[in-house]
């Protein structure tokens, strides 16, 4: 159900979504400095400033409860927001959705591509960095991969990058942070196979 909101944009909303997005986009960035991915930490999410992203964000605002792009999609069945962002940032899972030329008899068209490890790495950083946001104070290293095996069922994901990204949680969940960053700097990003 849709938080408190009656689609109106205050300045009450536009202060909490445009604190609630730069506080996650400098927590990625510092996450993403940390393995050596510096272009990419300093464009993450760039695209939540403009105009479609950021208005969209700052009415369906729900005081960084929870996502404004649910609230959106719920009121409207879609996300206009989220097809904007989800189209223009490639650690999104969803970017790396395609049409198969060939696809199997009775099966939908639509594949998902295997991704590039750095965007994998980046993904991996997001999803840490949103459990934290969202989870505050009560943030454990287990939440990220309790996120992702929540949702996992009903993800287009495409079978290597889901083992990828659902290894590296587990490091994190088994190992903590620390091992979990040393291991993408110096052996995922360099290309050894897992």
């Amino acid at each position: 159900m849709r938080q408190n909101n009656d689609g109106r944009i205050t300045w009450h909303k536009v202060k909490g979504h445009f604190k609630t997005i730069t506080e996650h986009k400098l927590l990625v960035m510092k996450h993403c400095f940390r393995i050596g991915l510096y272009r990419q930490g300093l464009m993450h999410d760039l695209s939540k400033y403009m105009p479609i992203e950021f208005l969209m964000g700052c009415r369906y605002y729900a005081d960084g409860k929870a996502s404004p792009n649910n609230n959106e999609r719920l009121d409207r069945g879609y996300s206009a927001a989220w097809l904007h962002h989800k189209g223009r940032n490639r650690h999104h899972f969803e970017y790396w959705l395609d049409y198969s030329i060939r696809p199997a008899k009775g099966k939908c068209p639509l594949q998902a591509v295997q991704m590039p490890r750095r965007y994998v790495a980046e993904m991996l950083m997001d999803r840490i960095c949103a459990s934290k946001n969202y989870n505050k104070e009560a943030y454990t290293q287990h939440d990220p991969l309790t996120y992702f095996e929540r949702g996992r069922g009903h993800y287009l994901l495409n079978p290597q990058t889901s083992r990828e990204l659902h290894g590296m949680l587990r490091i994190l969940d088994q190992r903590g942070e620390e091992e979990l960053m040393y291991f993408v700097k110096n052996y995922y990003l360099k290309g050894y196979k897992i």
